[in-house]
């Protein structure tokens, strides 16, 4: 638009507004590119029925009691933002960069959604009522443990859980990255088992990876990560859940090579 002589240019976006959705014009593409891909998702979620009530009347009664015990206000909370992240991972199939912008490929996006939606849907929910469950045996075993010694290392985890598992956890992290979310509670669990028996050597271990993740915040980096983190401070992000796994359960492996080193290359781009 040109506006006293000059030029002021803007960006248009569809905006989620959650019970529908907007156009706004925005100050950056980056901004617009954001405020879209959010805008799809919610366009996808209206345009095909959600399967969230017939998922909840047949999940299993271990399910349920799990499910029961998450962040959540509810269960019907927990698997509609199940829904959300399938929505997510549908969309990046379809349109790796989640933006959409003629009648065709909205339509092939939505057709895409509808079929895939009640299995992944129970697929998520299973796996989610998985990690709840070892979450619940961790808390267990952290209440066994009083020793004044184990103080910091309690806290560790304790920070760490609820840096995987939150509000909305499901939905911000994404079933990719939540299929890697019962190996990094395993190796809690293994940690929690050798912590009484050899808390200098956790301290040590501790210790290293506290350096890697004081680089990792001030280079921005928050647990959870923020919405909008740049590409290079998500990969840290999930690198220092992996150099957890290498420092205190080696034995479990992890997704990709890690240390410190890497993490900081990762953190410089």
């Amino acid at each position: 638009t040109r506006v006293a002589g000059g030029v002021v240019r803007g960006y248009p976006a569809v905006v989620d507004d959650g019970a529908s959705v907007s156009l706004r014009i925005e100050a950056t593409p980056d901004a617009a590119a954001r405020a879209t891909r959010a805008g799809i998702r919610r366009l996808v979620l209206h345009a095909v029925p959600s399967p969230v009530s017939y998922v909840l009347d047949h999940l299993t009664a271990n399910e349920k009691l799990a499910l029961a015990a998450s962040p959540y206000p509810s269960a019907k909370a927990l698997v509609e933002d199940a829904r959300v992240a399938v929505a997510d991972a549908v969309i990046t199939r379809a349109a790796p960069d989640g933006i959409v912008r003629d009648r065709a490929g909205f339509e092939s996006l939505r057709d895409a959604f509808s079929a895939a939606v009640t299995d992944e849907l129970f697929a998520a929910t299973s796996l989610v009522a998985r990690i709840l469950l070892s979450l619940r045996d961790i808390e267990r075993a952290m209440k066994r443990q009083n020793s004044l010694t184990l103080l910091g290392a309690l806290g560790d985890i304790r920070a760490q859980l609820a840096g995987l598992v939150y509000p909305g956890f499901i939905s911000r992290t994404g079933p990719a990255r939540l299929a890697h979310l019962p190996r990094y509670l395993a190796a809690v669990a293994e940690r929690l088992a050798q912590l009484a028996d050899q808390p200098g050597r956790d301290r040590q271990r501790l210790t290293e990876y506290e350096r890697s993740a004081a680089a990792y915040t001030d280079a921005g980096g928050t647990i959870p990560l923020a919405d909008d983190a740049p590409a290079s401070l998500a990969h840290a992000r999930w690198l220092l859940e992996e150099y957890r796994v290498s420092l205190f359960a080696q034995r479990l492996g992890t997704a990709e090579p890690v240390s410190a080193q890497r993490i900081l290359k990762t953190l410089r781009g």
